[in-house]
C-alpha cells in the first residue's frame, strides 16, 4: 500500500486544528459562564449580598404527609445517614413555592442510576447570587416512563424567569410513598447547612413542622 504522505499530513493538521478550535470554544463558553456567575446581579429586585431570610418551601404545614430528615453532616443524627439538604414530604398536587428570591437558571431532569423505585428526579436550580444557588430535586419515587414529564408540565417557572421569596414554582406530583422534595443550599459543588439561612419566623415555622412529628429533633445536624 503506498501512503499518500502530503495528504496525511493535512489530514493531521485538520485534526489538530478542529482539536484547537474545539478546545478554544469550550474555554471561551466556559468563561462566559464563569463570568456571568462572577457578574450575577439582580439589580433591584431584591438584596443579594446575604441570604439570611430564608423561608420554607409550602404555604401550609397540612400539605405535608411527614417529616423524616433534614440536613446532616454525621451519622449520628435521628435519621442515621448524612444528608445534603432537607427532605419536604408533600401531599399530591401540593403547591410549592420559592424559599428565597432569584433567578431560574436550569431546570432537568435524569434517570437516578442507584434504585428502581425512585428512578426520575427533576432538578430546578435557582441561582440566589453569584455564589449561591438554590436546589429543588422533584422526586415523586416512579419507576414509570413518562412521569417524569408529567411532573414537568405541573410546573409554573421556566429557564429565565425571576421568582421572589413565597412565589409559586409549581405543584408537586406524588406517586408512591417516599415522594418528597429534596431542597438544597450550594455554593458551586458545596452543598450547606440551610439552617443559618433562614430567617427568624421561618426558622420558628420549619422547627414547628418537624416538632409536629419529632419533638426534640433539629433541622441541621453539623460535623462534631
Amino acid at each position: 500500500m503506498i501512503e499518500n504522505r502530503p495528504f496525511m499530513r493535512v489530514r493531521v493538521l485538520a485534526t489538530i486544528l478542529i482539536l484547537i478550535v474545539g478546545v478554544g470554544v469550550f474555554i471561551g463558553i466556559y468563561g462566559l459562564q464563569q463570568n456571568w456567575f462572577n457578574t450575577f446581579d439582580p439589580g433591584n429586585r431584591y438584596q443579594s449580598q446575604r441570604l439570611d431570610y430564608m423561608g420554607v418551601i409550602y404555604d401550609n404545614r397540612s400539605s405535608q404527609y411527614g417529616f423524616f430528615e433534614g440536613y446532616s453532616e454525621t451519622n449520628s443524627s435521628p435519621w442515621g445517614f448524612i444528608h445534603n439538604g432537607i427532605d419536604y414530604f408533600f401531599n399530591n398536587n401540593t403547591d410549592v413555592t420559592a424559599g428565597a428570591p432569584g433567578y431560574v437558571e436550569d431546570i432537568s431532569w435524569r434517570v437516578n442510576p442507584d434504585t428502581t423505585l425512585n428512578m426520575y428526579n427533576i432538578f430546578v436550580m435557582i441561582r440566589f447570587n453569584a455564589s449561591i444557588v438554590l436546589h429543588y430535586a422533584f422526586e415523586p419515587f416512579t419507576h414509570v416512563e413518562g412521569d417524569q414529564n408529567r411532573q414537568l408540565t405541573m410546573l409554573e417557572i421556566q429557564v429565565g424567569d425571576w421568582v421572589m421569596k413565597g412565589d409559586l414554582i409549581g405543584r408537586f406530583l406524588f406517586v408512591e410513598d417516599g415522594a418528597h422534595i429534596h431542597f438544597g443550599v450550594r455554593a458551586g459543588n458545596e452543598w450547606l447547612d440551610p439552617e443559618p439561612f433562614f430567617g427568624a419566623a421561618d426558622h420558628d415555622e420549619i422547627m414547628g413542622l418537624i416538632n409536629d412529628y419529632h419533638p426534640g429533633w433539629n433541622v441541621s445536624y453539623p460535623a462534631p
